[in-house]
């Protein structure tokens, strides 16, 4: 599937040739998570998706990334994976439920290896109870990834909260970004270029 990413890397001055490494790279990243999925449904983002999320973390090399919405730990791999090449940290926030159609169902970020915890930063509970707070200490967000509860006020309260810590070469992502016009409006309100990528994926960033 093709791919909108050009106009994201142009403004955060990425080049396609780093890209392309990256998206190479993102082939051991799906190969490793399709493993540990195993045909089962976990509502997870698509392997379109997921390169993206991982080629643009490894591209733009940000301090900070945080996600909202875990579940098996999809973007959190990813994430993580590209962060053990640039440095990094990875504040991630979920409510903590089991995960899968199973009746057992699995823990939160149960695909992550202990050996990537180092630089993860796990918080359970409400996004509206504790991302405020952590963001607040964390100070600086250069990348966010939104794929929590899909409601409109719940989409708009996190980009909303995220906003004043965005540094200056940041970038927003959201999942299933159609679902409700929240994203075209926090978009809209900030002056901020809203871009499909790719499925349902968006991407939200300051246009140069």
């Amino acid at each position: 599937m093709e791919t909108n990413y050009k106009p994201v890397l142009r403004t955060l001055g990425i080049s396609d040739a780093d890209y392309a490494v990256a998206t190479k790279e993102a082939r051991e990243i799906n190969s490793y998570i399709s493993s540990k999925i195993g045909g089962r449904q976990f509502w997870q983002v698509s392997a379109d998706e997921l390169t993206f999320i991982y080629s643009i973390t490894r591209t733009l090399q940000p301090r900070n990334v945080v996600e909202t919405g875990v579940g098996p730990g999809t973007t959190s791999f990813a994430f993580l994976s590209a962060l053990e090449k640039t440095g990094g940290l990875l504040h991630s926030f979920d409510l903590g439920m089991k995960y899968g159609e199973e009746e057992k169902g699995e823990p939160v970020g149960f695909i992550v290896p202990e050996t990537m915890h180092r630089r993860w930063d796990l918080t359970l509970g409400n996004s509206k109870l504790t991302l405020p707070k952590e963001l607040a200490r964390i100070g600086s967000v250069d990348l966010f990834l939104h794929d929590s509860e899909h409601t409109k006020e719940h989409v708009i309260f996190e980009l909303e909260a995220v906003f004043p810590y965005l540094s200056s070469r940041s970038l927003i992502l959201v999942d299933n970004y159609d679902w409700t016009e929240a994203p075209n409006m926090f978009a809209s309100k900030t002056k901020m270029t809203l871009t499909h990528i790719v499925d349902d994926l968006c991407a939200i960033y300051r246009d140069a």
